[in-house]
């Protein structure tokens, strides 16, 4: 749906209820920069209930609700298309209990609870005009972020507000306003002590989709939160790579974050690039005056497998980020010498993660010799090889035959076998047909 045909829905479902209707929030925030909309909207009724007009626009536009009647907030959800409905109020928090008491308030005091002044600009979806309620238009003009109170009390009330804070100042290009900051890394310690670690998660893959994942690292780091949620990382700070001219562990890792986010928007693939390294806090060892830190990979993948699991990460994140940074020394470690057997092999090796493995190695290279000698002729021998041609490679006998020419049933040799039948076929000993498959069974096992 266009999106004002979807505003004058929404302003004529509520004229006909009796309330007043406005639009909140990013969304106005964004027009006023001159950026594309999205279709996430945020709408705060001044006067009536949340529930009965997302009843009536949920029949209208066919999308499912969802309805928060602690926080009076109703949410509407069409394919890409996301509303929130929220009733005027203030929270108001106590120091014994992190939820919120929620009241019915006015327009302004509604817009004081928010977390940053240019998140308070109204749109009147009857008359189309902006209100700048609280004075915003000054910081949206001078890109900084500000709270609308006190931002001790804003960062105490919800304190993952203060990672809000670093990814809108990269998301939008702004500066944190000198007070703002400060506050910020008076109340870090907050987080980890009133915040899940659902929440943070959530609010840290969002900096890290951002277009510059790297600059937002650094704020955490800056504004002192990074102890706090990634201790892992800060620790690499000032671990040299014994390489003159190299930056310590940490910096690599932000360059190496922010080269794989020009080529890649994965998620996954972007944690693994910043966390690819911090198997090298527990593996590094002087070795004739030379730092070595051997294994670092598989220590690396242990480690990052921790904090994915301390921050609730999924299965498949963990399960995608462990499997990267395990295998991201194999591509570096290539050379010329590999025969065409050992790049099949390797190819078959890192299966559906073989594409964000190369792009991790591309990224961890970047500026090396390696890269221009190495690095790029096997990613040409891969092409040569034919990646999808190299995985469609399958046994010339199925489990049936190899069962029917040994003469038992199922068992653990069976598959033995057929993993050594394409073991041959990429050594290129043999040359797919059943026949040659059976010659070789025939003279490796004689009956």
């Amino acid at each position: 749906m266009k999106e004002q045909l979807l505003f004058d829905l929404i302003q004529k479902t509520a004229s006909s209820l009796g309330m007043k209707v406005f639009l909140v929030g990013g969304a106005v925030r964004d027009r006023l920069l001159g950026w594309t909309p999205s279709q996430d909207y945020d709408f705060v009724i001044e006067s009536g209930s949340a529930k009965e007009l997302a009843e009536k626009l949920a029949k209208r536009l066919a999308a499912q609700l969802v309805y928060f009647p602690k926080f009076r907030t109703a949410q509407l959800s069409r394919d890409n298309l996301k509303i929130e409905l929220v009733e005027a109020r203030t929270d108001r928090y106590s120091e014994k209990n992190r939820k919120p008491q929620v009241e019915r308030a006015t327009l302004v005091e509604d817009l004081l609870r928010r977390d940053f002044t240019v998140n308070t600009f109204l749109q009147d979806l009857s008359s189309g005009k902006v209100l700048d309620l609280l004075n915003a238009r000054p910081d949206l003009c001078q890109r900084s972020l500000r709270t609308p109170l006190d931002p001790s009390i804003t960062f105490q009330d919800d304190p993952l507000r203060m990672l809000r804070a670093i990814r809108f100042a990269v998301r939008l290009g702004f500066e944190i306003e000198e007070a703002t900051g400060v506050a910020i890394m008076q109340k870090a310690s907050l987080l980890p002590a009133k915040v899940s670690a659902q929440r943070i998660k959530s609010e840290l893959d969002l900096i890290m989709v951002t277009p510059q994942p790297d600059r937002g690292i650094q704020l955490l780091k800056q504004y002192q939160l990074l102890p706090h949620i990634l201790p892992e990382l800060l620790a690499m700070e000032g671990i040299s790579q014994d390489k003159e001219g190299e930056p310590d562990l940490f910096r690599h890792s932000l360059a190496t974050l922010g080269r794989l986010a020009l080529k890649s928007c994965s998620l996954r693939e972007r944690w693994a690039a910043l966390l690819h390294d911090i198997g090298k806090l527990e593996t590094v060892k002087m070795t004739n005056e030379i730092l070595t830190f051997f294994g670092h990979e598989e220590a690396g993948a242990q480690l990052a497998l921790n904090l994915l699991d301390r921050l609730r990460a999924s299965n498949e994140e963990k399960e995608e980020v462990f499997f990267l940074i395990r295998w991201h020394m194999l591509p570096i470690k290539y050379t010329p010498v590999w025969s065409d057997a050992a790049v099949k092999r390797f190819i078959r090796r890192m299966g559906r993660y073989l594409k964000p493995l190369l792009r991790l190695a591309q990224a961890d290279l970047q500026g090396t010799e390696r890269l221009e000698h190495c690095f790029w002729h096997l990613v040409k021998r891969v092409q040569a090889l034919g990646e999808e041609q190299v995985q469609r490679i399958s046994s010339p006998l199925s489990g049936e035959e190899i069962m029917d020419y040994f003469g038992h049933g199922p068992g653990h040799s069976v598959g033995e076998v057929k993993q050594e039948l394409i073991d041959l076929l990429l050594d290129d000993r043999i040359d797919g047909s059943k026949e040659s498959a059976l010659v070789y069974l025939r003279s490796r096992y004689p009956k």
